[in-house]
């Protein structure tokens, strides 16, 4: 049975350290940055993220010391500039362990996790020194060819953002974007899924979005948790409904280049939610 509840008190439940958690979207896209924001707030730290494509969610986690662990493809402000925090965090030796793959690599880790296998052979790794810094991926023989094998990855938790859900626990999703498989691919790997939306809506409205072309992305069945949070993957950008605050994302790429700026940051877009 779907839990539909508040969005702090299900972030207070089921966001604990050493989690491995699989953050959706990517590309400054679909990001759940409600969910972000609310555990920046509830101080909850030595989490262990999977992410596709990392962005502001990940940089700002970074910036107040609360993952142990990152896996992803890459980390960075797209068409801005570098994640300022998680540079600072490596650079540094603060601990925090970066997993790094490539997107295909991944993108086969979380359909074997999917699938229910525990490993997968890929080549498109053949030749690249990502398998001399990766210890579990290694070189085997199949049929004479050689093949990079991979672990699946299944995650504890998905947190993704939609547009929609019903009291049952549909999810709703405005159209099929190809962005829309950085969160499909997590969530369809990982233990429990926890899906925030744009708002809440009656059966009866589900059955008009959907005879309007709109997708139910996920059942009820394959949903473990729902919040309403209004815009809430802003500012990063959730096609067609918004579009990404590139003038906010810029604001935020410079404030991030200080300790000071940073914490100025957190003082006006983060903590003044609690009020």
């Amino acid at each position: 049975m779907t839990v539909i509840s508040n969005l702090g008190d299900i972030v207070r439940e089921i966001v604990k350290p050493e989690k491995k958690i699989a953050i959706g979207g990517g590309a400054m896209f679909l990001k759940p940055m409600e969910v972000i924001r609310e555990i920046i707030r509830q101080q909850i730290k030595e989490l262990e993220i999977i992410t596709l494509i990392g962005d502001l969610d990940i940089d700002l986690l970074c910036g107040v010391g609360a993952l142990k662990e990152i896996q992803s493809c890459y980390i960075g402000l797209p068409m801005i500039g570098m994640a300022l925090n998680f540079r600072k965090s490596i650079e540094q030796g603060t601990g925090l362990v970066f997993k790094e793959w490539t997107e295909l690599s991944m993108v086969r880790a979380f359909q074997a996790g999917a699938m229910g296998v525990p490993i997968v052979p890929i080549r498109s790794l053949l030749g690249s020194d990502l398998v001399k810094v990766r210890s579990d991926f290694r070189e085997v023989i199949i049929d004479n060819k050689k093949y990079i094998e991979i672990p699946a990855l299944n995650p504890d938790l998905a947190i993704i953002h939609a547009h929609a859900a019903d009291p049952n626990g549909n999810i709703y999703y405005p159209s099929k974007h190809i962005l829309d498989d950085f969160s499909i691919l997590p969530a369809q790997c990982s233990k429990k899924l926890f899906v925030t939306v744009e708002k809440m809506i009656s059966n009866q409205e589900g059955r008009e979005l959907v005879e309007k072309g709109f997708i139910p992305m996920f059942p009820y069945l394959e949903v473990d948790y729902v919040a309403e949070a209004p815009r809430g993957a802003w500012p990063t950008g959730f096609p067609p409904i918004y579009a990404g605050d590139m003038g906010h994302l810029m604001n935020y790429s410079g404030m991030s280049r200080s300790s000071e700026g940073f914490e100025t940051y957190l003082q006006e877009h983060v903590y003044k939610e609690e009020s």
